[in-house]
C-alpha cells in the first residue's frame, strides 16, 4: 500500500470503524491486487496468455493449448498490473476494414484456418457443463472503440465454422452492444455497453466481460451479460443485460478462436478482429455468480447462482402484474384490482412470469367477462396495427409477434436476409385511419428488428390492387443516410426513442429497432388515412420484408382494445413444458365504471325530468294564458273605467253646463217679455256657460288622447290651463315649470285626475281669491311629482269655511291616484294648495324613475 493509502486507511479507522467494502475494493484494484485465476472444479479452460507466442498453455480441467496466432496478432503485450502479458489484435494482414477480404489478427485453437474440419476442435474440447450451463469471460482493452473500428463487430470468444459447425459468437458490436449469439439455436443476449458512469467504455482502461447461461432451456433470462471496468472499484461483476436461449448449445464443436471470428467459408473468417488487447480467458461449466469473478477477493468469491430472480420452489412459475396502461397512459394498478373511468378503453397489461429449474413456459391470457378466448402469449417485439375511427379512438388492434430469430437471420444484419411477410388485416365499419407501430415491446426485451418495403394493399371490387401506404420503401425523409434520420410520416416514441434507428440493407434505408437496454423500450409509428370502404368492412393485405433476432425477457404484454364498461378479470395461466408440468394462475379484477347515462336510475330520472318539464311547460302555458286573459280583462276594465269616467265627467260637468245654458236661455226669453233689462245679464251668463263648456270639452278630449300621456305634455297642458282660466281676470298668474322634463308616459287615470285637480284648484282661485297674484309651480322632488298653486288673495279659514265640495273633491282625486293634497289658508294671507303624487303611481313603467 502506498503511504497515501495507509494514511487514508488509518484516518478512516480513527473516525470510527473498519474500512467499508468499497474502500477495500478500490485499494484491491488500484494496488494491483487483482490476480490471475486459479483453476477450480468448474474451470474447463483457463488461458493466462502470458507466453511470448503459441502454444498458449491451458490450465483448465480439459486443457487444450492454443496454437494459431495469425494475421500479425502479437503476444507478450503488457497487461493489467499483476496479470502478466496479453495478446493484441489491433494489427492486420491486409484488406479493407468492413469487407470480407479484411484479414484481422486472430488466436486459434488449431494452428491455421481451413475451409473444412481441419481447424475444428475435438469433440471433447468442452465449452459447457453436463447440464448445458457455461460462463465465458475475458479481460479486454480497446485500441479502437467499436464505432471507430470500421468492422461489423469485435470478436472476443467464438466457436464458429462451416455449415453445421457453427456454435456461438461472444463479441462487441459496432453499435455499442455486448452480444452473445447462439448460432445453432434461437435467442441470445444483447445489452448496451455503458457510455457514461463508472463502467463507461473508453480507450485505455481494462474491462472484464462475461456471459453466463444457467442451463434452463427456454426459460426467460437464462443468459446474463456482465461488463465491468476494473478500475471502477467494484468487487462484483456489473450486470448490463439478460437474454434467453431456447436450447442448450449443440454438443458438436466448431472452429474455436479468441479475438476474431474463425470461419474461412466464403472468405469471411477473419473480418471481425478485436481492436485492442485480450487477457485471462476462462470457460466454466457453470453459470458463475457476480461475486465469482477475479474482481472479488478469492476468499469472498461465491458459488453458482441461477440468474433470473426469485421464483417458486422447484421451478414453480410465479405470475406478477408489472404495469397497466389505459389508452396508452400508465395507470396505477393496485391490489386487489383496479377501477377505471367510463370507457371504452384500450388496456395494455404488462406481466412477468418467473420460474427456475425447469424448461420452457407456455403462457395463455384472456379477458374474463369480455374476450373469453385464450391467447398464446410470448415475449418479444411486435408489429401493432390499430384501426382508428374519426375521433381517433381505436376500433380494433392486431399484433404480429416478432420473437426469436426470423427465417433470414444468420449471425448479424450484414449476413442476414430480409424475408417477405404477408398478414391479413381486417378493417371494421367506421375505420378511417390505420396506425402502424413497430415496437420493441416490454422494457426487458432486447434484440434487433429490421423492416423494409412496408405496404398496405386493398383489392378493389373491380379486381385492381390499390396501395394505401405511402413511402413504403422509406426513400423520403430527413437524414436518411444517418441512424438518427426520420422517414417521412414516421416518428419515434418510447422511454428510449433512440432504440428506433435507420439501417441500410439495400439501396434504401430500412426501419430498425436495436434494443440492448432491458430497462427501456422504443418504437416507430405512423398513421395513414383510409379511404371510404363499403359497409361491412374490408380485409387488407399488410406486407413487409423483415429480419430479426429478438430475445424476450420475463415481461410480457397483452392488449385489449375498446373494452366497454363492465366487470372483468385479466387472467393468465402459465405452465412449464415438462412431463409433470408445474402451473400458476393469475387473476386481476378490472372494473370499468358505467357512464351515468347508461345506468337504470339515469333513464328513470330522465323520464321524471321530461315529465316534470312537460308539466311545468303545461302549467306555465296555462299560467301565461291566464295572465293574458287577466291582462285582457284589466284592459277591458281600464277601458270600461275610462268610459265610465268620461261618461261621469260628461254627465257631471258638461251636463251641468248645458243645463245652465238652457236655463239662462229660458230666463232671457222670459225677461224679454217681462223684464227686458235682464235679458243682457242672462245672455252673458249663457255666453260664459258656453265658453266653459268648450273648455271642458277641450280638457276631456285632451285627457283621452294617447299622444298627451307623457309628463312633459302634462306640464304643457297645465301651463296653457293657467293662461285660459285667468285670461281677462283680475288675477295676475305666473308659472314655474322646468324647461325640460323626462318624456315618461303617464297612466291615463292618474293623468286625468291630476289635470282635473289642477283645473279645480285654479278655478277656486278665480272664484274666491279676488284680484291678486297667483303662482303655479311643478317640479320633480325625489320620487314624487309636486304641483303647488299659491295665491295672495283674501284667503279663508279651512276649519270654518269648507268652500262647498271643492276642497274635498281635490283631496279625493289625489287619494285615488295614491297622492296627497294639502291646503293651507287664512283670512288675509291667501291660499296654498300642495299636491304630491309618487312617480310609481303616475308612470306606466315605474322603472323609468329609477
Amino acid at each position: 500500500m502506498t503511504p497515501l493509502g495507509k494514511a487514508w486507511a488509518w484516518g478512516r479507522l480513527v473516525m470510527g470503524g473498519l474500512l467499508p467494502m468499497v474502500t477495500a475494493t478500490r485499494l484491491f484494484a488500484e494496488t494491483g491486487a487483482i490476480r490471475p485465476y486459479e483453476t477450480d472444479d468448474s474451470t474447463l479452460h483457463l488461458w493466462h496468455l502470458d507466453e511470448a507466442g503459441p502454444p498458449f498453455r491451458d490450465e483448465g480441467r480439459r486443457p487444450f493449448a492454443l496454437r494459431g496466432l495469425l494475421n500479425r496478432a502479437e503476444a507478450g503485450e503488457p497487461s493489467l498490473a499483476g496479470m502478466g502479458e496479453s495478446v493484441t489484435f489491433h494489427r492486420n494482414a491486409g484488406g479493407a476494414r468492413g469487407t470480407r477480404e479484411f484479414k484481422g489478427g486472430i488466436l486459434l485453437a488449431m494452428p491455421r484456418l481451413a475451409a473444412g474440419s481441419e481447424d475444428r476442435v475435438p469433440d471433447d474440447f468442452g465449452v459447457m457443463g453436463d447440464d448445458g450451463a457455461f460462463t465465458y469471460e475475458a479481460l479486454v482493452k480497446f485500441d479502437l472503440l467499436p464505432a471507430e473500428s470500421g468492422t461489423v463487430a469485435l470478436g472476443v470468444i467464438t466457436m464458429d465454422g462451416e455449415q453445421e459447425e457453427r456454435c456461438f459468437n461472444f463479441r462487441v458490436e459496432k453499435g455499442g452492444f455486448l452480444a452473445f449469439i447462439p448460432l445453432a439455436s434461437r435467442g441470445g443476449a444483447l445489452a448496451a455497453i455503458p457510455a457514461s458512469g463508472p463502467h463507461a467504455i473508453e480507450r485505455g482502461p481494462w474491462f472484464h466481460v462475461a456471459v453466463t447461461y444457467d442451463g434452463n432451456e427456454g426459460a426467460p433470462n437464462n443468459l446474463t451479460l456482465y461488463w465491468t471496468r476494473l478500475d471502477s472499484g467494484e468487487t462484483e461483476a456489473h450486470l448490463i443485460g439478460r437474454g434467453s436461449m431456447e436450447n442448450d448449445l449443440p454438443a458438436r464443436t466448431g472452429d474455436f478462436a479468441i479475438g476474431n471470428e474463425a470461419r474461412s467459408e466464403f472468405g469471411i473468417g477473419e473480418a471481425e478482429p478485436f481492436d485492442g488487447w485480450i487477457d485471462e480467458v476462462r470457460i466454466s461449466s457453470v453459470a458463475r455468480s457476480p461475486n465469482d469473478f477475479l474482481l472479488t477477493p478469492p476468499e469472498k468469491r461465491g458459488a453458482r447462482e441461477v440468474p433470473g430472480g426469485s421464483s417458486g420452489a422447484d421451478g414453480q412459475p410465479q405470475i406478477r402484474l408489472t404495469g397497466l396502461r389505459m389508452d396508452g397512459e400508465p395507470w396505477n394498478a393496485g391490489e386487489p384490482g383496479v377501477v377505471l373511468p367510463p370507457g371504452p378503453h384500450r388496456l395494455d397489461f404488462d406481466f412477468e412470469v418467473r420460474q427456475s429449474g425447469q424448461r420452457a413456459l407456455e403462457v395463455l391470457t384472456r379477458m374474463k367477462g369480455g374476450d373469453e378466448r385464450w391467447r398464446d402469449n410470448s415475449p418479444g417485439m411486435v408489429m401493432v396495427c390499430e384501426v382508428l375511427d374519426r375521433e381517433e379512438s381505436v376500433l380494433s388492434v392486431v399484433q404480429f409477434p416478432l420473437s426469436g430469430a426470423s427465417r433470414g437471420w444468420r449471425t448479424t444484419l450484414e449476413d442476414s436476409q430480409l424475408v417477405l411477410r404477408n398478414e391479413p388485416l381486417q378493417v371494421p365499419d367506421g375505420g378511417t385511419a390505420l396506425r402502424l407501430t413497430l415496437s420493441s415491446g416490454a422494457d426487458d426485451t432486447t434484440g434487433v428488428v429490421v423492416c423494409d418495403d412496408l405496404r398496405v394493399l386493398y383489392r378493389r371490387p373491380d379486381g385492381r390492387a390499390e396501395e394505401l401506404w405511402g413511402n413504403s420503401g422509406f426513400s423520403e425523409g430527413e437524414r436518411l443516410d444517418e441512424p438518427d434520420g426520420v422517414p417521412k410520416g414516421w416518428s419515434r416514441s418510447g422511454s428510449a426513442p433512440t432504440i428506433g434507428r435507420l439501417v441500410t440493407m439495400g439501396d434504401n434505408p430500412s426501419l430498425a429497432l436495436i434494443d440492448g437496454d432491458q430497462a427501456a423500450s422504443g418504437a416507430w409509428s405512423r398513421t395513414e388515412p383510409l379511404p371510404d370502404f363499403p359497409v361491412g368492412g374490408v380485409t387488407l393485405l399488410l406486407q413487409w420484408r423483415e429480419v430479426y433476432n429478438v430475445i424476450g425477457g420475463n415481461i410480457r404484454r397483452v392488449t385489449f382494445p375498446r373494452v366497454p364498461a363492465g366487470e372483468y378479470a385479466f387472467e393468465v395461466a402459465a405452465s412449464t413444458v415438462d412431463d409433470v408440468p408445474l402451473t400458476d394462475h393469475f387473476l386481476f379484477p378490472v372494473r370499468i365504471r358505467t357512464p351515468f347515462w347508461s345506468r337504470p336510475w339515469f333513464w328513470a330520472l330522465v323520464v321524471a325530468l321530461v315529465a316534470t318539464s312537460i308539466a311545468v311547460g303545461v302549467i306555465g302555458d296555462l299560467r301565461r294564458r291566464a295572465e293574458r286573459r287577466l291582462a285582457a280583462l284589466e284592459i277591458k276594465n281600464a277601458l270600461a273605467s275610462d268610459r265610465a269616467r268620461i261618461a261621469r265627467d260628461m254627465h257631471d260637468d258638461l251636463g251641468t253646463r248645458i243645463t245652465l245654458m238652457t236655463m239662462n236661455a229660458a230666463l232671457a226669453q222670459r225677461a224679454q217679455q217681462n223684464d227686458p233689462p235682464q235679458v243682457v245679464r242672462h245672455l252673458g251668463n249663457l255666453s260664459r256657460s258656453a265658453r266653459e263648456l268648450v273648455e271642458s270639452m277641450e280638457s276631456l278630449v285632451w285627457s283621452v288622447d294617447p299622444a298627451n300621456d307623457s309628463l312633459d305634455q302634462f306640464a304643457e297642458r297645465v301651463t296653457r290651463m293657467v293662461e285660459e282660466v285667468f285670461q281677462d281676470s283680475g288675477v295676475r298668474a305666473t308659472v314655474d315649470v322646468p324647461l325640460v322634463l323626462p318624456d315618461w308616459p303617464l297612466k291615463a287615470a292618474a293623468r286625468h285626475h291630476l289635470v282635473f285637480a289642477v283645473k279645480e284648484a285654479l278655478h277656486n282661485v278665480l272664484r274666491h281669491a279676488g284680484p291678486c297674484d297667483a303662482t303655479l309651480s311643478l317640479k320633480l322632488s325625489g320620487s314624487h311629482l309636486m304641483v303647488e298653486i299659491e295665491d295672495r288673495g283674501v284667503g279663508f279659514d279651512p276649519s270654518v269655511d269648507g268652500r262647498g265640495n271643492g276642497l274635498g273633491n281635490l283631496k279625493h282625486r289625489l287619494e285615488r291616484i295614491g297622492g296627497t293634497c294639502i291646503i293651507e289658508s287664512g283670512h288675509g294671507r291667501g291660499t296654498k294648495v300642495s299636491m304630491g303624487c309618487p312617480l310609481a303611481e303616475l308612470l306606466r313603467n315605474p322603472d323609468d324613475a329609477k
